[in-house]
């Protein structure tokens, strides 16, 4: 494949800048940036001429972000986020788009300048490069820009650094700036940057589905509000068309829920504040925000000499084919659980695994090892967690213990999830049988193990893992009472048992990996796992402890034994009807480990128990509460700061689809799956459609 070497443009505002290293370790001091440049929203322009019925592509790529139009019509936007070392362009055919002749091509490009888990911003670098070649031609040509700074934008930072809010004034902005006709004689050249330091890969993934979506209730009040209701939360923004006088307002707010008086929560739980200002100036004009949110409802409110006209949503989601999955059971409570997670998995991805769309924006590595497995079921479509594979293994060059979140210029490490990076190398294994990806990628798991294991004392167990946050399960108030200090930024002296769970468990999936590739085994399992019972089992309770010293076993010290199947054999059965009485005494992420390592035992019925429980520890209290995408936590009051589109507590799609429908994955056989259904006895009828591998695996039971 050609390489795409662009010249990069940007704006003499960057000339003098020197590219910040972001990089660093969590707990070392950050460099200090020396530019204050925010929120910047930059216009750009160029001609294109061409030829009657001659096919033609663009290659496209911008930092931190772009929106492509040709001749006034929306074509793309991108790049998904990346690395500077891993940056990525898009390839595009812009054929059916071009007349013949003179065009323009326009992007509106935006650099945000925060440290965060969105893009890898807040480092100097900003601009677009670009080529174009018609199949007429035989090289591709870079694409000269012209350039305006937009003022049209201001706002507030919200969310944690992730998003300025965008109050917009229509008498600073043109309409048409991006049509043919626009006299841009005033523009300034954009100038090629004095830095060129990406590297660049064509995207692996598809571009964004962006698309219209009529509300399902718009309310219009006396006065000349109106409240919008979309009828589920979605991700993306709320286009207005609106006719006023100069300088009249209409304010916007967009909310999850509705609070007490029916009125829309704009100050919402996740932490987000979701009110906004569009001035506008005389006559008729359309607002179409840049940025995304996660929203269900609004209400616009017209000021004096303002009207409303027209709403709709634009929502935003990697590509999803809806009928290509389906569910129907007898047992509604199925139904609703595997809609909920379809819809959470559906907005919650985009370009990226997201844990939420309002907060933080971010793709977290453990959140991922469940939204992952659930998209991957969902959609049929391997290519995102190939993506995130690969994210998660360059950031090992910042760390080799791998960071906590990537790409992003926030650096957060968390060992617990570091420690499920090998999850996510077998599970692309499990669905694709590509022994070769799994090969490339391998090494960086043993590295990471090896980071690791600076910490191991004599028998192998790590004690204090002092380099990153010793997670275990979060809200802090869903750690069942775990019995070891989890201080931060220094962990506490001592041998605890999850994060040596996780570890064990590592490195039995390490060593299965290297007896499929036939490679030397590094580090034998069986040692390992008889000191982690050394140490946490406690016999006379057939249970395992939080830490050496302890007495207290909760849930999750037994949870991830469980799961990694660290027991001694006496004592299978007393923790897998502990996990069942305790319930999900957890956060919903770790109900995954918790239902697969029952699952792992074949207690299906206690997982189909846990899954419809009705308690409110459940994804049925979710529904109870109004959810149509899952919540970050089992109710809206159980965690400070709520989000409601938290693609991590998925679990069930996953649990349904394996362990209730039997759906098993057999890479290096003919179909790539076997089925045998455990569906429970209480269940009269079941029909479950999934994507595989460009087909569907359809199965079915009646009663």
């Amino acid at each position: 494949m050609e390489k795409f070497t662009p010249i990069w443009y940007t704006i003499p505002l960057f000339l003098q800048s020197i590219p910040a290293v972001v990089y660093h370790k969590e707990q070392e001091q950050a460099q200090i940036h020396s530019m204050e440049i925010r929120n910047l929203h930059v216009l750009a322009r160029t001609d294109y001429f061409a030829e009657q019925g001659c096919e033609c592509k663009i290659r496209i790529s911008a930092d931190d972000y772009y929106k492509l139009y040709i001749n006034g019509v929306f074509v793309a936007q991108g790049p998904s986020p990346g690395y500077p070392e891993h940056y990525f362009y898009n390839e595009i055919n812009i054929t059916d788009y071009l007349e013949d002749g003179r065009n323009v091509i326009a992007v509106h490009l935006y650099y945000q300048g925060l440290i965060n888990r969105v893009w890898n911003s807040g480092d100097n670098r900003f601009g677009v490069g670009t080529q174009i070649k018609s199949l007429s031609k035989k090289d591709w040509e870079n694409v000269h820009w012209r350039y305006c700074i937009s003022d049209a934008y201001s706002g507030d930072i919200i969310g944690y650094d992730t998003q300025f809010l965008e109050n917009f004034d229509s008498r600073l902005w043109e309409d048409d700036w991006n049509q043919k006709d626009f006299d841009d004689s005033a523009w300034e050249e954009m100038v090629p940057a004095p830095w060129a330091d990406y590297h660049f890969e064509q995207e692996p993934v598809r571009t964004l589905q962006v698309y219209q979506k009529t509300p399902k209730e718009i309310l219009q009040r006396e006065d000349g509000a109106w409240f919008v209701d979309m009828g589920s939360e979605v991700t993306g923004s709320l286009c207005i068309k609106a006719r006023g006088r100069e300088g009249s307002s209409v304010v916007i707010h967009c909310g999850e829920e509705l609070d007490e008086m029916g009125d829309v929560r704009y100050h919402m739980r996740c932490g987000c504040t979701y009110e906004e200002i569009w001035t506008l100036k005389r006559g008729i004009h359309v607002l179409e925000p840049y940025d995304y949110k996660a929203f269900r409802y609004a209400q616009l409110l017209p000021g004096e000499g303002a009207e409303l006209l027209e709403v709709y949503g634009l929502v935003r989601h990697y590509p999803f084919e809806e009928e290509s999955v389906s569910l129907k059971c007898s047992d509604p409570r199925i139904e609703q659980i595997f809609e909920l997670c379809k819809n959470t998995i559906k907005y919650g991805t985009q370009e990226g695994y997201l844990d939420c769309p309002s907060r933080e924006k971010g793709q977290y590595l453990g959140d991922a090892v469940i939204s992952a497995h659930a998209h991957a079921w969902l959609s049929g479509d391997t290519r995102l967690l190939r993506k995130c594979i690969r994210q998660f293994a360059w950031s090992s060059c910042i760390c080799p213990g791998i960071m906590g979140v990537a790409p992003g210029s926030l650096m957060q490490e968390i060992a617990d999830f570091s420690l499920l990076w090998p999850q996510l190398l077998w599970m692309d294994y499990q669905f694709t049988g590509d022994k070769e990806f799994l090969r490339e990628y391998y090494p960086t798991a043993k590295q990471m193990l090896a980071h690791f294991s600076r910490y191991a004392r004599e028998d192998g167990l790590l004690e204090q893992v002092g380099d990153k946050w010793n997670l275990v399960d979060w809200p802090e108030n869903l750690r069942d009472d775990y019995d070891f200090c989890l201080s931060r930024p220094v962990v506490a002296r001592g041998c605890h048992n999850v994060i040596n769970a996780l570890y064990v468990g590592a490195i039995k999936l390490l060593g299965d990996m290297e007896r499929l590739l036939t490679l030397p085994v590094t580090k034998d399992f069986e040692p390992l796992r008889e000191a982690y019972i050394r140490a946490f089992y406690r016999k006379e309770q057939k249970l395992f402890a939080d830490s050496e010293k302890s007495s207290h076993c909760s849930l999750h010290s037994n949870a991830y034994a469980l799961y990694f199947g660290l027991q001694p054999e006496e004592a299978e059965k007393n923790i897998g009807d502990f996990l069942v009485k305790k319930g999900f005494c957890c956060g919903v992420l770790m109900s995954y480990f918790v239902m697969k390592g029952l699952a792992g035992r074949g207690r299906y019925e206690d997982v189909y128990q846990l899954l419809v429980n009705e308690s409110e520890h459940g994804w049925m209290n979710m529904i109870r509460e109004g959810a149509t995408t899952c919540f970050e936590a089992w109710g809206k009051n159980q965690k400070w700061n709520t989000s409601f589109c938290h693609p991590w507590a998925c679990a069930p799609a996953i649990i349904i689809i394996e362990d209730l429908a039997g759906i098993t994955l057999k890479p290096g056989t003919e179909k790539g799956y076997e089925v045998q259904s455990h569906i429970p006895e209480g269940i009269r009828e079941f029909s479950l459609k999934v994507p595989f591998k460009g087909a569907s695996i359809q199965t079915t039971q009646r009663v």
